[in-house]
């Protein structure tokens, strides 16, 4: 069934309200239905209180009838008698009464229905004008108050220049302004959606253009302010917050120019300067990963020494040697050694029959003069190392000058003057101690009974860095065994003067030997502990200070130097035990977790040999030791394989050697009848001998609950390839009959 209007006929839609034909307003639940012939029934819509109220009075009418009867007592006057016309009687005439009334009724309900139409009609138009203002109000919003649209657009097309468009953004903009310009000036709702439109897109084009910004002052913030000074880095920091200013403001067309400026500044900020010649002295890795680097650093023009600079003025970093960049790392203290640092010095004392007379007495004195400067208040450490044909090694590192004159006024010159082996135990004893170090030896110069050749200490000397200072007590003369040890001091960055070269306390001497090793500059810094302890490293050191800079490239394996330093320091603690005849020093670098009975444990080896298994070796002495082989297997537990070199004095009957099989008894026998002529001496003759034993072991190494690597068990064969060497042999003692 269909909905119709009443008053025209006209179908409607479901649920409307107003004729689209008429505008008659349709009350709800009445209109009209049709029937199952298709005849329309009329239904007389009911004229709303307005309408009735708009009517003349002689116009209104009850809805049910003209006669003033209730509702529901319908008269059907088409079938009764018409009464007579005012003024008449009812014997009179009949009258048209009836048909007045039909007339009267038919021209209200006209005039109700124009009434309704109007109003409806009226009503429409005034919600639409009311639709109309709202929309230009909240056009006039959107588009911020300005007169028109074309103005606002305008503006906006300024607005999207500063965001530096794309040209994807540039092309969509365009389409934007062409929909915009063929727009109704009266269509508001269509406005209102190009606006919003325009508006949307503005905001993502921002969100683009913020992105760029942002990323742009990330990069520019994550450059490597490299070697900028404090003022540097501050005026780096103050381009930072300018950008973040200007975006912040929307000034993105201004964002490349500062991006430029700050650019080329960081670059100079960042480029190395020239101006200081830096140099690696010594390095210290014996608590890795804690390095520590003692530089000298002097300034190209003047020669002069560099000083009064502050920690920020160092830069470390340090790479893979094979691959890689370089990565920095903080510098965690650079002071001068002077006052800060202790000063380790092993002090060589020629007491050899050769220096009787002046030259003992002159050594002695510019002995006693040196310990006197030392900065024994500084945790300054000495230690007195006499050598003859003999070096005695029953000294210590003290700061107590009392015990070290004491012992300088003790010497008595006798025997052969082992030099080159004594500088080369000299260097290797003091390279165990924490700190920088030293050597200073006093000589006469002449090397007698040295198993070490000249070359054989340039060498070492070369790899350990540690300064050797020689002074040649004696004549004036140029000696010939001077240029030898010229070398030997120029190759491990120290000097060599005879004693005419100076006053006779020797002051300046001291002064440049002082001065030199106490104005060090030492680095500390902690190193990558994964990039792997037995990887080969580049450690590049570079200073700045305002307009002056050097740099310099060290190459260091740090698993290397560790273990070749805790070597030396087991080592060390082993030829002392083993002179003492006692198992003490050892005891700091022996794994005592190993099963006692273990014969392959250092700790059963060492407590055996140390406490009577060599009973005729006399004395024993390092040196030389290196690290040829590291191997991790796994985070607590390394193999390292190692090169070892000693000097061993033997005491011996002759008796014994002629009845032993020994090498190093044959080997005597032979060296004497060689070399000293004897081809039969009486048993009870004392031989000395003096041998150079190698071995070339392999030790299994454990990692402690404290973090320290101790040597825990020999690997491979107990033997350790060891090879004797006999190079001296001496009758100390033949009876006379």
């Amino acid at each position: 069934m269909s909905m119709r209007c009443p008053n025209c006929n006209v179908e409607l839609k479901a649920q409307a309200k107003f004729c689209p034909k008429c505008g008659t307003k349709i009350p709800e639940g009445q209109g009209a239905v049709s029937d199952a012939e298709g005849v329309v029934s009329e239904v007389k819509p009911e004229p709303s209180a307005d309408t009735q109220a708009a009517l003349p009075a002689s116009a209104k009418t009850d809805s049910c009838s003209d006669t003033g009867e209730e509702s529901g007592d319908v008269q059907d006057n088409r079938f009764s008698d018409p009464g007579p016309e005012d003024g008449e009687s009812e014997a009179g005439p009949p009258k048209k009464a009836g048909g007045r009334r039909l007339l009267a009724g038919g021209l209200a309900l006209l005039a109700a229905a124009g009434l309704g139409i109007g109003g409806s009609m009226y009503y429409k138009h005034a919600q639409e004008v009311k639709r109309k203002q709202e929309l230009k109000e909240e056009l006039s919003v959107l588009i911020n108050g300005r007169d028109n649209l074309a103005e606002w657009a305008n503006h906006e097309k300024e607005e999207f220049v500063r965001f530096l468009l794309t040209d994807e953004e540039k092309e969509r903009l365009k389409e934007y302004w062409q929909d915009g310009s063929g727009l109704d000036p009266e269509d508001y709702e269509n406005q209102i959606l190009w606006v919003r439109t325009v508006m949307d897109y503005k905001t993502q084009v921002k969100g683009r253009a913020d992105a760029d910004a942002m990323s742009l002052l990330e990069s520019l913030k994550s450059q490597d302010p490299g070697y900028a000074s404090d003022e540097q880095k501050e005026k780096l920091s103050d381009y930072a917050k300018e950008m973040e200013e200007r975006i912040s403001e929307g000034g993105y067309g201004e964002l490349e120019p500062l991006a430029e400026e700050w650019k080329s500044y960081a670059l100079a900020a960042a480029e190395k300067k020239t101006g200081y010649q830096v140099s690696v002295m010594q390095y210290d890795f014996t608590e890795y990963p804690t390095v520590r680097i003692y530089l000298d650093v002097r300034d190209e023009a003047s020669g002069g020494l560099v000083k009064e600079l502050s920690p920020n003025m160092f830069y470390i970093s340090e790479r893979d040697a094979g691959n890689g960049d370089y990565l920095n790392r903080a510098v965690q203290k650079a002071v001068l050694m002077n006052e800060n640092e202790r000063l380790n010095i092993n002090l060589l004392a020629d007491t050899s029959g050769s220096m009787d007379g002046g030259n003992m007495d002159a050594a002695k004195r510019v002995m006693s003069n040196f310990i006197s400067t030392v900065q024994f208040s500084a945790g300054d450490q000495v230690k007195l190392t006499p050598f003859n044909s003999v070096i005695d090694k029953s000294g210590y590192f003290t700061g107590d000058p009392g015990v070290l004159n004491h012992m300088i006024r003790s010497y008595v010159p006798d025997g052969q003057t082992k030099l080159y082996d004594s500088i080369i135990y000299g260097v290797q004893d003091v390279s165990g101690q924490e700190g920088a170090k030293c050597v200073i030896a006093f000589t006469d110069g002449m090397d007698v009974g040295s198993y070490n050749s000249a070359q054989d200490v340039v060498d070492l000397v070369s790899r350990y860095h540690i300064p050797v200072f020689i002074v040649r007590i004696g004549d004036s003369s140029t000696s010939a065994e001077d240029s030898s040890l010229q070398r030997i001091a120029q190759a491990s960055g120290g000097s060599f003067r005879n004693l005419s070269q100076f006053s006779s306390d020797m002051s300046s001497f001291y002064d440049q030997i002082y001065r030199q090793l106490k104005e060090y500059y030492v680095v500390e810094y902690e190193a990558d502990g994964t990039m792997g302890i037995t990887q080969d490293k580049e450690i590049s050191v570079y200073i700045q200070n305002q307009d002056q800079g050097g740099e310099t490239v060290m190459a260091a394996n740090a698993g290397r130097e560790l273990f070749d330093s805790l070597l030396g320091s087991y080592l060390r603690s082993y030829i002392t035990d083993m002179n003492n005849h006692r198992y003490e020093q050892l005891a700091r670098y022996v794994d005592p977790t190993v099963a006692a009975d273990d014969t392959w444990s250092i700790q059963w080896q060492m407590k055996k040999q140390v406490t009577g298994g060599f009973s005729n070796v006399t004395q024993e002495t390092l040196m030389e030791y290196h690290v040829t082989d590291v191997t991790v297997v796994d985070e607590n537990t390394i193999h390292l394989r190692a090169s070892e070199s000693y000097d061993v004095l033997y005491d011996e009957v002759y008796g014994d050697l002629k009845g032993s099989s020994r090498t190093v008894a044959q080997d005597a026998l032979e060296y004497l009848r060689l070399h000293q002529g004897y081809t039969e001496l009486s048993d009870e003759a004392e031989i000395r001998i003096w041998a150079v034993v190698t071995q070339i072991p392999e030790y299994v190494l454990k990692k402690g609950a404290d973090g320290k690597w101790k040597f825990s068990k020999y690997a491979g064969d107990l033997a350790l390839g060891e090879r004797r060497k006999v190079y001296d042999v001496e009758v100390t003692w033949e009876p006379y009959y």
